[in-house]
């Protein structure tokens, strides 16, 4: 996981708020069981989105090639399949713009 020649915990924290967010943003479906109904349907979504929103624009803005500076997570979400974009940029080891490798 996180091949590609990039800080790799600066990604790390930023996919983490990514996936805190998206998991707020999605309690309508899972927090009846567990929150109030006002926090599940109103506080978590608004929170999660806050979060994720920012998030994903950090991830594109900010996860570049330690080389080139590319916008490595740009580059999988517009330039790649839609099918294989993340794990492209989860698997992937080598910058498709200048070629550096972490290997």
């Amino acid at each position: 996981m996180l091949k590609l020649p990039i800080n790799k915990t600066l990604t790390i924290m930023i996919l983490l708020a990514l996936m805190i967010g998206g998991l707020l943003a999605a309690a309508p479906l899972w927090g009846p069981f567990l929150l109030s109904e006002e926090v599940a349907f109103g506080t978590a979504p608004m929170i999660g989105v806050a979060i994720a929103g920012p998030a994903f624009a950090a991830l594109c803005l900010l996860v570049r090639c330690q080389r080139c500076q590319y916008r490595l997570f740009w580059y999988a979400v517009t330039k790649r399949s839609h099918r294989d974009s993340i794990e492209w940029f989860l698997t992937a080891h080598q910058c498709p713009e200048c070629g550096h490798s972490t290997v």
